[in-house]
C-alpha cells in the first residue's frame, strides 16, 4: 500500500501535517479556500487545501467531522460545486476557482428536508416558487412523471395545480437512473456525443442566465430534491430514495405544445429571438415539441424550452433538427432593434459568467463565443436567420457545414502549437482560470492563453472571409460539394 494510500486510512483530523506561515496546512503552492456545506448535517467548515487536493481527501475530511460517517464510501458521497459534481480523483484546480462553496450530500441519508436550492443564482420569484412545491412534497403531493420525453421529466404540483418542472440529473438519457431504459453511465456520451450523460440539467439553467428574458425561457435554477417518487439508486444491493440533483423550472401557464400550431401564427419578432438564442447555444433539439404557444390576451406568443441539448462543445448538427429554419419567417430581415441586441452581446462576458456560476467546462464555452461571433458578424453584413444558421449547422447530415469546417481548420491551426508535454486527457476545466489551462473544443488537450487567442483569430478572419462573397448559393454549393474541404474557406 502505497505511503498517500496509508495516510487517507487515519482520519484526516488526525494526520501530521506541515504549517507555513500563511496559516494553510499542507504542502507549500497554490492554495484554495473552501467553505463546505451540507443540507443533512450540521457541517459548515472554512478550511484551505492544496490547489492539487482531490475529491477523496475532501471525502476523508467528512467523515472526520461527521462521526456517523464513518464507514460511508467515498462513491456514496457526492461533492457539488455549482451544480457540477467534482470526481475523487481530479485535484480542485480543475474547477479553476480560488475560493469556492462545496455542498455534499451523502445518497442513503433520511432527511426531512425534500427540496432546497443550489448555490447557482435564483431569482427571487423562483426561489418562493421552490419553496411552494417543497411545501407541496411534504403535503404528500406526489411528483409525477411526464409521458414523453428519453429523461425523467417529473411535474411538481401544490396548491392544487402544477407549479414547475424537476429534471434529475442521473434520470437524463444515458444516465445511470434513466428511467425509460436509456441507460449508461454518467458523464459518457455513448446516448449523445455533443453532451455528456448528466450534464443536460446545468445547460437549463445555462440557457436561463444567457437568455436575460429576452426569448421568454422560463425562470430556470438548480436544485437537490429527495423523494420516493424518483428513480432509486442501488445501493449494497438495495433500492434506495437519494438525493437528487436536476434542474428547477418554473411552470409555464395557458401554454400548449407548438405541434398544436402551424408556422403562420408566429409573429417574425418571436421567431427571430428564438433563433437567436438557439444559434448562440447551438441548440440542436428545438423541435416543435420544445416550443410552448403560450395565450397572451389576444395573442399567442412562443416559449423555449428543454435546453439539455445545447452548449455542445463539437459542430456536427443538422439543420432539419431546427424547426424554425423552415419557416419562411427566418428568411426575413432582422429589426433594427434586433440588430442592436445583437450588436450588444458579449460571447466572452457571457462564457467567464457561465465558468463562474455553473462551473461549465471550457470546450462547450469555446463554441458558445465563436458563435456568438459568427451571429454577431453575420447580422452586421445582412445575412438572415436562415442563412447564419444554414452556415453554421449541416444542410447536408454527411457533409460538414461552413463554419464547422472553418473551425476545425482553425483547430488544426491551434493543435500544431502544442508540444508533446501540454498533452492532457484532462476531463474538465472552466474559462478564465488562473493557471490558464483549458480544455480544447474537442475536449482532448489543453491550451494556453496563447493558442486561444490564435485561435479566435483564426476563426474570425475566417468569417470575414466567408461574408465577403457573401452570396448564399455558392455557400450552399460549397456545403452540397463532394469535394468539401474546410480549407476552402480559408483560400
Amino acid at each position: 500500500m502505497s505511503a498517500p494510500e496509508q495516510r487517507l486510512r487515519v482520519p484526516i483530523g488526525s494526520q501530521k501535517k506541515p504549517a507555513t506561515h500563511s496559516g494553510y496546512v499542507g504542502h507549500e503552492g497554490e492554495t484554495v479556500k473552501v467553505r463546505l456545506h451540507s443540507i443533512c448535517f450540521s457541517v459548515k467548515k472554512a478550511l484551505t487545501l492544496s490547489a492539487l487536493a482531490s475529491g477523496d481527501v475532501l471525502k476523508a475530511f467528512i467523515r472526520s467531522e461527521c462521526p456517523e460517517l464513518s464507514k460511508v464510501p467515498n462513491n456514496r458521497i457526492r461533492l457539488l460545486y455549482r451544480g457540477i459534481e467534482l470526481s475523487d480523483e481530479l485535484p480542485l484546480e480543475s474547477v479553476a476557482a480560488p475560493d469556492m462553496d462545496l455542498h455534499f450530500l451523502v445518497l442513503d441519508q433520511e432527511s426531512g428536508i425534500e427540496l432546497a436550492p443550489c448555490d447557482v443564482a435564483c431569482p427571487p420569484e423562483l426561489l418562493e416558487l421552490l419553496q411552494r412545491c417543497a411545501q407541496g412534497l411534504r403535503e404528500n403531493v406526489q411528483p409525477t412523471l411526464a409521458d414523453s420525453g428519453c429523461g425523467g421529466t417529473y411535474f411538481l404540483h401544490a396548491e392544487g395545480k402544477p407549479l414547475a418542472v424537476f429534471k434529475p440529473k442521473d434520470e437524463e438519457a444515458g444516465a445511470p437512473q434513466n428511467p425509460r431504459g436509456f441507460l449508461g453511465c454518467e458523464n459518457s456520451r455513448h446516448f449523445l456525443g455533443a453532451v455528456a450523460s448528466a450534464q443536460r440539467a446545468v445547460r437549463e439553467a445555462a440557457a436561463y442566465l444567457l437568455d436575460r428574458g429576452r426569448a421568454q425561457v422560463p425562470m430556470t435554477t438548480l436544485a437537490r430534491c429527495r423523494h420516493r417518487s424518483f428513480v432509486p439508486m442501488p445501493i449494497d444491493g438495495q433500492q434506495q430514495v437519494v438525493w437528487k440533483l436536476g434542474a428547477f423550472q418554473a411552470w409555464v401557464e395557458n401554454a400548449e405544445s407548438g405541434e398544436n400550431f402551424g408556422y403562420s401564427i408566429h409573429s417574425i419578432e418571436d421567431v427571430h429571438r428564438i433563433g437567436i438564442l438557439d444559434v448562440r447555444i447551438v441548440n440542436f433539439d428545438r423541435n416543435l415539441g420544445n416550443l410552448l404557444v403560450q395565450k397572451v390576451g389576444d395573442r399567442r406568443q412562443l416559449i423555449p424550452i428543454d435546453h439539455g441539448c445545447s452548449l455542445p462543445d463539437q459542430l456536427n448538427f443538422p439543420l432539419h433538427d431546427v424547426a424554425w429554419a423552415c419557416w419562411p419567417q427566418s428568411k426575413e430581415p432582422f429589426s433594427q432593434e434586433t440588430l442592436e441586441y445583437i450588436a450588444g452581446l458579449d460571447g466572452q462576458a457571457d462564457a467567464k459568467m457561465l465558468a463562474e456560476t455553473l462551473g461549465l467546462e471550457r470546450g462547450c464555452l469555446r463554441l458558445l463565443e465563436l458563435s456568438t461571433l459568427w451571429l454577431q458578424m453575420a447580422a452586421a453584413e445582412g445575412c438572415t436567420l436562415y442563412q447564419i444558421a444554414a452556415a453554421l449547422y449541416r444542410t447536408d447530415p454527411k457533409t460538414p457545414s461552413i463554419i464547422e469546417g472553418i473551425l476545425s481548420n482553425c483547430l488544426m491551426s491551434a493543435a500544431a502549437s502544442f508540444t508533446s508535454d501540454q498533452s492532457s486527457g484532462l476531463v474538465r476545466s472552466v474559462t478564465h482560470c488562473s493557471s490558464t489551462v483549458v480544455r480544447s473544443l474537442d475536449g482532448t488537450k489543453r491550451w494556453t492563453s496563447a493558442q486561444e487567442d490564435s485561435f479566435r483569430r483564426c476563426a474570425v478572419d475566417s468569417f470575414r472571409h466567408l461574408l465577403q462573397k457573401k452570396v448564399e448559393p455558392k455557400l450552399q454549393s460549397l456545403q452540397r460539394s463532394k469535394a468539401f474541404v474546410p480549407a476552402a474557406v480559408l483560400a
